[in-house]
């Protein structure tokens, strides 16, 4: 089933990056050659109208090919249906459109995530980060993440993954507090306040903790984990109003900023294996979906992660590294300034060889991903 959920996904996000060039492609009158589903070779293509669609081996990706984009025939200049032909905004326009097409996904789906949960937002804490735009706490969560068998724990139905919140009315900062309260307690019944991690759905269990537990076992059986997270919300009308762009902004300057810190750290320490950590290629994406899959209800979970992967792809393309749109915004950029087109062999020459680079670094990725799993 991950599997098929992955194949989903990157349809998903795919087919809405080339539509984005598509549509722009065709407002301009630009002839849409092929769009294709996968990267070459092809499997097998279907004319439909002028546009060849396209089912390719490689299911890793997607294009959408333009007359005239990589053309070096002078009459490409003069055909007002080339894309070479077209000023330079409009190719612009063009080669943004993807990128654009991938942030409006991940605007849609995180306000309708913002708003189903009431305009408030949690993120677990891997650096310390001021999030802007919105109102902000920081608390330390604790949950359980283990639970013997037989223990008093799983009798009265305490599950790994729950989030303890007080016990008997008195709220818990962290997990040693919580040690210590069930120590004191020893031989007592107790009610424990417990919720999913969110906190979301509060339930309350009575369990009494063992004065002589097992070797190895605490009073109640459990293991305790803890982080911190920090609780945002959307507060003002204006903040309301734009909290999708607000989450992503803040997504974005979060996520770099953990990147930073992982570079550091690997510098630090001359170890490139942090930095392996933090990225994942197909089998990696196709292993998260399985851990979303058994959570009890993986919508929302799963959307998340779509809208995060979609902004991530807007992200990554938008860099000014050959072979992807922003390599590409980068030669059409300089030309607008300069008023001085780049040869397009010269271009082409400098894409190809991107494009061996970045396949060769979603090898690297994805043999990276296998070995986490082993």
């Amino acid at each position: 089933m991950a599997i098929l959920i992955f194949f989903v996904t990157i349809f998903i996000l795919v087919i809405i990056h080339e539509l984005g060039h598509f549509f722009a492609a065709k407002k301009f009158n630009i002839k849409v050659l092929e769009f294709g589903f996968g990267l070459p070779p092809k499997l097998f293509g279907k004319k439909w109208g002028e546009t060849l669609v396209s089912l390719n081996w490689l299911p890793f990706g997607g294009f959408v090919k333009l007359k005239g984009e990589d053309d070096d025939d002078p009459k490409a200049l003069t055909d007002p249906r080339s894309f070479a032909s077209q000023n330079v905004w409009k190719r612009i326009t063009v080669v943004a459109a993807g990128v654009l097409m991938n942030l409006v996904l991940a605007w849609v789906i995180y306000y309708g995530l913002i708003a189903f949960q009431g305009f408030k937002v949690q993120i677990p804490l891997l650096v310390e980060h001021d999030f802007v735009g919105v109102s902000q706490t920081k608390e330390t969560v604790v949950i359980i993440s283990n639970v013997a068998s037989d223990s008093p724990a799983s009798q009265v139905g305490i599950v790994q993954g729950d989030r303890i919140i007080a016990i008997n009315d008195q709220f818990i900062e962290n997990s040693e507090e919580f040690s210590n309260k069930i120590k004191e307690n020893a031989g007592k019944k107790v009610t424990l306040t417990l919720s999913d991690v969110s906190k979301n759905k509060f339930r309350n269990v009575e369990v009494t903790p063992r004065e002589n537990p097992p070797q190895g076992q605490g009073a109640l059986g459990v293991a305790l984990g803890s982080f911190k997270v920090a609780n945002l919300e959307f507060a003002a009308f204006w903040q309301k109003l734009l909290a999708a762009p607000i989450h992503t902004f803040n997504l974005t300057s979060y996520s770099f900023e953990i990147l930073g810190n992982t570079i550091r750290t690997a510098f630090v320490k001359k170890d490139i294996a942090p930095v392996g950590q933090t990225v994942a290629g197909p089998v990696g994406i196709t292993s998260l979906i399985g851990d979303i899959l058994r959570i009890d209800n993986p919508i929302i979970p799963y959307l998340e992660f779509l809208a995060l992967l979609s902004l991530n792809l807007a992200i990554f393309n938008a860099l000014p590294l050959p072979a992807l749109d922003g390599g590409r915004l980068l030669f059409l950029f300089t030309e607008a300034i300069i008023g001085k087109r780049v040869p397009p062999s010269t271009e082409k020459i400098i894409h190809a060889v991107g494009f061996a680079l970045l396949i060769s670094l979603a090898i690297l990725i994805t043999v990276s991903d296998i070995k986490k799993l082993f």
